[in-house]
């Protein structure tokens, strides 16, 4: 086996083993630039000499004897660790997987597998060194999934038998743990499978417990499936539709991923689409005509997804954006219905183009992932969401964003000082009205917005409006 030969060298310092995910990276042709060291002896003096040899400063990560010493050079990472008992047989078998259980060890420039790990490697297998692996850090259990999505292994099923079984000790793991392993899982294009392995395996519901209520918890309508499995379903058809965005929109591709690519944006659509009707147990009625319905299952849901992402110390702004999804998944659906009855307006389109702004792509988006994953659709009201969404991205993209990025007419101020009114909450009713009209293109200079304004205040004049003095110069004032 070849080895970079500035790892080569560390070899001169002192006897040393390159190890885990590093070394079975180097075996697939995998890229890699984090690399783990195991080292006999005193690991902080040897990640020192090996600073001091590149030119660098070592960094030490961690407490007790879990500490590693990093050393940085250039775009390589190299973490070294003080190894596990008497010799690196040892430390090899109480690692978590086969696959990560090889070391090299540099002086000698000999492959050492004591558990099969190349033979693992090679039937692309996720395999436990031993059932108390788990025991040892239960978020090992998570992480054989995760491993698999990355790589496209397949976990075998003892592994797995031991997952089910062991699978309540996950929430002994650190929230943070749990969420950067579960992310790191979804980034791979194709997670869904891996996803539905979890559920088989308990794992899921254990991360989850939100979740199970909707085992069971049947929908009707256009529902075939209960809560739970549609969840499962929207979660598969949000990757399908996120692999290729384009294909829905092909004259909008340029602002569709470009919004796609900021801050994992991706990942957060996947997580907030498989929370996305957590509410839907807990408010389930059916009303006197035998109808299933769920008033309110969004802001339930919203409460209950920013209550987990709270639990796995999810970043504020990631929260907020789950919750955001979730609390307003159904309203590009409920525009939809109103536009197949042929009662909405270009003022509605308007109004939910102006107060969802960019984040509309976030939400047609899911609406597409949650008809797809209804058994019941028909295809051409499919077809038929699609083009009305491609109709919502044309009025916002080519008019509505480029006026909102436009002055405004009129200000505060203007109004206060024209009108001779007060300072109040009228004043915001009043631009709110103005803005509307600007946007709608009813209302198109600062002097039609005066006039407008004018009029809407002596409409309000049964709200406290009184005539302004003749020296005010204004039209009305407030009392």
């Amino acid at each position: 086996m070849k080895t970079a030969p500035r790892f080569q060298n560390l070899s001169r310092i002192g006897p040393v083993y390159l190890v885990g995910g590093s070394l079975r990276d180097h075996i697939l042709h995998r890229f890699c630039q984090d690399h783990d060291f195991a080292v006999p002896g005193n690991a902080r003096a040897f990640a020192k000499k090996v600073a001091t040899q590149f030119g660098v400063r070592m960094i030490e990560i961690g407490k007790g004897n879990k500490t590693l010493y990093r050393v940085i050079s250039g775009n390589q990472v190299l973490d070294f660790s003080p190894m596990a008992g008497e010799a690196i047989e040892d430390d090899l078998k109480q690692r978590d997987f086969t696959i990560n259980a090889l070391a090299y060890d540099l002086q000698t420039q000999r492959l050492i597998d004591v558990v099969g790990s190349l033979d693992d490697i090679k039937s692309r297998t996720i395999r436990l060194v031993s059932p108390d692996a788990v025991l040892a850090d239960p978020l090992r259990m998570l992480r054989a999934f995760r491993l698999a999505a990355v790589l496209g292994f397949h976990i075998d099923p003892e592994t797995l038998a031991v997952i089910n079984k062991q699978s309540p000790l996950v929430a002994k793991s650190a929230g943070e743990r749990v969420i950067a392993e579960l992310f790191k899982m979804m980034r791979v294009e194709r997670s869904f499978h891996y996803v539905k392995q979890m559920s088989q395996a308990g794992l899921l519901t254990q991360i989850i417990p939100e979740l199970e209520p909707c085992r069971g918890c049947l929908q009707g309508d256009v529902h075939r499936w209960d809560v739970f499995e549609h969840s499962l379903r929207a979660y598969q058809e949000m990757e399908t539709t996120l692999i290729n965005p384009a294909g829905l929109w092909p004259g909008f591709v340029k602002p569709v991923e470009g919004y796609l690519r900021a801050h994992n944006r991706k990942v957060l659509l996947k997580w907030a689409t498989l929370l996305h009707d957590l509410g839907k147990p807990q408010t389930r009625s059916v009303d006197q005509r035998g109808r299933v319905r769920f008033l309110g299952h969004e802001e339930e849901g919203a409460h209950l997804a920013r209550r987990i992402c709270a639990r796995l110390r999810m970043s504020g702004q990631d929260r907020s954006y789950v919750t955001f999804i979730v609390e307003n998944h159904r309203r590009p659906l409920l525009l939809f219905d109103a536009h197949q009855r042929a009662s909405l307006g270009s003022r509605g389109i308007v109004r939910f183009a102006r107060r969802f702004q960019d984040d509309l792509i976030g939400l047609l988006l899911h609406s597409v992932a949650d008809q797809r994953a209804k058994a019941d659709v028909a295809p051409e009201s499919l077809s038929a969401l699609i083009t009305f969404s491609e109709g919502i991205f044309s009025t916002y993209f080519s008019d509505l964003k480029p006026r909102l990025a436009a002055p405004k007419l009129v200000t505060g101020h203007d109004l206060i000082r024209h009108f001779n009114l007060r300072p109040s909450e009228l004043i915001g009713r009043l631009l709110e009205k103005v803005e509307e009209g600007r946007l709608n293109g009813e209302i198109q200079s600062r002097q039609e917005a005066i006039e407008h304004v004018g009029r809407w205040l002596q409409l309000e004049g049964d709200a406290g409006i009184e005539p302004a003095t003749p020296s005010s110069g204004g039209l009305c004032s407030i009392r």
